[in-house]
């Protein structure tokens, strides 16, 4: 009995420790809350998506961020701007329908810079599918600032949902990871965390399809977030049968 008390009151100190530190959540779960939280860039009225429940990450949650451009080859995009956060953790989901299915997403992306957007930020990247054939069966990262694309380890075979991270360290180094595998090193240092957005670009000329989903934004005042027993929701994943039978 005394080690399973132990054991809740850990789960929950823990739980308490991360929610202090994320200063940023979006499940995509009330078109209104993310029509306020997120803003197009200047020129357009309002960003555009969906609310989807054709797929859903979130525990207890039924729905997604659905990006689907009405307009071919014409960027729309939507940001979150922060003031120059460092250290810091961006962690988003991205539901893969898989490449054995010969399913790619022709382009889509996260947005991270230093900046309040992509132009007038000094570090820049994209994490995403790009839709270039060189990069089928994985996923793609743009560094603005050495002007280069990075081929993923990680494959995009299987469904799923992936996960998106990058990450700011206290001395301005930046790492991108892609399902808590470290893809690319930034060669220059970050100011800290100015921007989040999402953009699509629709294109039908590739053999991809234009409609993608996303979930789950969270982003954290620390470079370090312990994997804890609270959904993204807030609630305990481990409910307190589990943890007796353990």
């Amino acid at each position: 009995m005394r080690l399973t008390f132990f054991v809740l009151i850990m789960v929950l100190s823990v739980s308490l420790n991360v929610s202090a530190n994320r200063i940023f959540y979006d499940n995509f779960e009330s078109k209104d809350v993310t029509m306020n939280a997120w803003k197009p860039k200047a020129g357009a009225n309002y960003p555009e998506f969906e609310i989807s429940p054709a797929y859903n990450f979130t525990v207890g949650g039924k729905t997604c961020l659905k990006l689907a451009p009405t307009n071919m080859q014409d960027w729309r995009d939507m940001w979150h701007t922060f003031n120059k956060i460092k250290p810091a953790r961006v962690i988003v989901r991205f539901y893969e329908r898989g490449w054995k299915n010969k399913i790619k997403v022709d382009q889509q992306y996260i947005l991270i810079g230093d900046g309040t957007t992509d132009e007038d930020s000094a570090n820049f990247c994209q994490i995403g599918q790009t839709g270039n054939p060189a990069h089928d069966g994985h996923y793609s990262i743009f560094d603005a600032v050495a002007n280069t694309w990075i081929h993923t380890k990680t494959a995009t075979d299987e469904p799923r949902w992936v996960k998106f991270e990058l990450v700011i360290y206290d001395d301005g180094t930046a790492k991108v990871f892609v399902d808590n595998t470290e893809e690319h090193v930034f060669t220059s240092k970050w100011s800290g965390l100015g921007t989040v957005g999402f953009a699509s670009y629709a294109r039908n000329d590739r053999g991809g399809v234009i409609d993608g989903y996303w979930d789950d934004l969270e982003v954290y005042d620390t470079s370090e977030v312990t994997i804890s027993a609270v959904s993204p929701n807030g609630k305990l994943a481990v409910c307190w049968g589990d943890i007796k039978q353990k």
